[in-house]
């Protein structure tokens, strides 16, 4: 990253910073110091997986599993929404990153980060990774799941879907999901409280 910070407005909920930040931070503002980890609040995939949370989170006392944490960014915003979060990621230095971007955006106390998963279920589980390790950890991401719960899966491209949508369905009582897309990027979002879609 540059010496100059980034700010990207993410509707309706956000503003992410990238970069160095000296300003006051408010309820909406995600504040990302300068690193190599995944999640600068650039990427259409994430664009669209803060969307879903301010979209789809309870008001507030929900909890987050994030897949893949990277910089923090999901919890983080998860946390500005009212929820706590844990994020877990294989990296450990993407662990350090993601600790110093809570601190830096004023959540600390309601996120954390590991290398291994936590035990119980969460209100949503959010993982923006790779079509091949969506896969691959499909019932593990799907346990973690309330009962009531909404997933969210990005990282996808269009001719992802119909593999992911044959994997996870069937894990979730053969629900469909919502698409939702920008430019070649497609976010998957089951909302298991809500109606099945048909």
């Amino acid at each position: 990253m540059s010496d100059r910070s980034t700010i990207i407005d993410v509707p309706p909920r956000f503003r992410v910073v990238a970069g160095p930040w000296d300003a006051e931070v408010d309820e909406r503002t995600i504040v990302l110091g300068p690193s190599h980890a995944f999640g600068d609040g650039r990427h259409e995939s994430t664009r669209m997986c803060l969307q879903a949370l301010a979209s789809f989170a309870p008001r507030s006392g929900f909890r987050l599993f994030d897949v893949g944490s990277g910089t923090g960014i999901l919890s983080i915003g998860a946390a500005k929404l009212g929820g706590e979060a844990i994020g877990v990621d294989i990296d450990a230095s993407a662990i350090a990153v993601a600790e110093d971007n809570a601190r830096r955006s004023a959540v600390v106390a309601r996120v954390s980060f590991a290398t291994t998963w936590p035990e119980g279920t969460f209100d949503i589980v959010v993982a923006n990774i790779l079509r091949d390790v969506l896969l691959e950890l499909a019932p593990s991401i799907v346990a973690r799941l309330a009962p009531l719960g909404t997933l969210i899966l990005s990282g996808l491209v269009s001719t992802d879907v119909p593999e992911i949508v044959a994997r996870y369905a069937p894990l979730l009582d053969g629900r469909r999901p919502e698409i939702f897309e920008r430019g070649s990027w497609r976010t998957l979002v089951w909302r298991l409280a809500a109606r099945s879609s048909p």
